[in-house]
């Protein structure tokens, strides 16, 4: 395990992203930010996409307090999805389609490579209004909080995750956070004792 799944927090974290093979929610989130279909055999880009389409509807996101769950992503003579795509495909994981769905979600995420006038496929643009970013917080606004520069193609900042911080833009939650984290210590500290 990493130095970060060993950690114990008292309460869940804000999080920039989603995990694809973990997150919950009601079935309400799904209603309102439905999952693409025009993403299939999506693999690299779902993660970022989603997260960026909930957090512009209005959804904030967070990490558990601890690793609730993992899995070994290198398991040596097992199956992976990328492999399975060679039974369809002839470069799995960088096929045709796989190139074709990432423009649609570069187009979205704003990457100057993939704007409207240089796509050439428009039909890739089909039914954004649906299933493209929302109109409760910005683009721009989530970019500057996931700390993510698609010009330059970096991640500058990390920081509140890594060192269990208030992320950018919510220090105005920084007492009702810590007021709960202080609670939650008291609460684990009580039935450490058994009372």
């Amino acid at each position: 395990l990493k130095k970060w799944d060993k950690i114990k927090i008292p309460i869940p974290r804000f999080a920039p992203f989603a995990a694809a093979g973990f997150f919950v929610g009601t079935a309400l989130l799904l209603k309102e930010v439905p999952f693409d279909p025009y993403l299939p055999w999506i693999f690299m880009g779902e993660e970022i996409i989603m997260s960026a389409r909930l957090w512009t509807n209005g959804y904030d996101l967070f990490s558990p307090a601890q690793a609730v769950v993992g899995h070994i992503y290198v398991r040596e003579n097992k199956p992976k999805f990328w492999e399975t795509m060679h039974r369809y495909f002839k470069k799995a994981g960088h096929d045709e389609l796989g190139d074709l769905i990432l423009l649609r979600i570069k187009h979205q995420l704003g990457y100057p490579e993939a704007s409207r006038d240089l796509l050439k496929q428009p039909s890739l643009l089909d039914n954004l209004s649906i299933y493209g970013m929302g109109y409760n917080r910005s683009l721009d606004d989530y970019m500057k909080y996931a700390g993510i520069d698609v010009y330059r193609k970096e991640i500058y900042q990390t920081h509140y995750c890594e060192e269990h911080l208030m992320p950018p833009g919510k220090d105005n939650l920084a007492k009702l956070y810590n007021d709960a984290e202080s609670e939650a210590r008291k609460n684990a500290t009580l039935v450490e004792k058994g009372k």
